[in-house]
């Protein structure tokens, strides 16, 4: 089931509400619900960075070039800065008691039946309230940059490690860089841009390719110019 919305006079899809299932084969997750529902923004505005912050973290995420002086501790003025002049953000949302953190879980063992019951409660209750960033936990984020021209670069896709393998690291991927009908992130696709390039660890190359990436043809490689710490 998808739901589109779009905000404000122009025909714009900013917000999708669908759904997204875990794999039948992910036996560390058959606890869990099979199904969960799972709301999509294109808006800055639903970014709190606190919790962008905690994504990076959970994530284990290399953030050094976000960091104060490589601390490995973003600089939340630096993200701020970060986040207000991509060109695209991709934000994912789902209800706080679908996350199944393993903390969460280390917690739950300890806790009484009757703290049980009464967590039980609260999630019916979640169940039954619509799903919007107000309520939701960030659990999925992604973001790129274009010259509106020859190309554009992806960076930062990030995926809470306990929704992993459900599809959400490709829905950002597609919503990226081929968007919605209508879909104001269409602009790297419609534009006629050149190159799409990924910024990513070793590790997920087979995911990029999988979503439709590959080598350049060019034979090119990703370097990078660092500035000194004691610069």
């Amino acid at each position: 089931m998808v739901f589109a919305v779009c905000v404000g006079n122009a025909s714009l899809v900013s917000m999708e509400l669908r759904w997204v299932r875990r794999s039948k084969c992910d036996d560390a997750a058959s606890a869990l619900p099979r199904s969960i529902p799972i709301f999509i923004s294109t808006l800055k505005k639903d970014i709190n960075l606190e919790e962008l912050r905690q994504l990076y973290s959970r994530c284990d995420h290399s953030c050094d070039r976000l960091s104060k002086n490589g601390s490995g501790i973003v600089d939340m003025k630096k993200l701020r800065t970060a986040i207000s002049r991509s060109d695209v953000v991709v934000s994912v949302f789902c209800k706080p008691h679908h996350t199944a953190l393993v903390e969460d879980d280390e917690q739950e063992s300890l806790s009484s039946k009757q703290n049980k019951d009464e967590s039980s409660l609260g999630d019916m209750f979640q169940d039954v309230l619509p799903l919007t960033p107000s309520n939701g936990q960030l659990v999925g984020f992604g973001r790129a940059y274009s010259d509106y021209g020859l190309t554009a670069s992806i960076h930062d896709l990030m995926v809470l490690p306990s929704l992993q393998r459900m599809g959400i690291g490709k829905l950002i991927v597609n919503r990226i860089t081929r968007g919605k009908k209508n879909c104001f992130n269409r602009l790297l696709t419609s534009r006629d841009i050149y190159d799409i390039a990924a910024l990513c660890f070793e590790h997920e190359r087979p995911f990029f390719k999988a979503c439709g990436f590959a080598d350049d043809r060019m034979g090119s490689t990703t370097m990078m110019f660092t500035k000194s710490l004691e610069a």
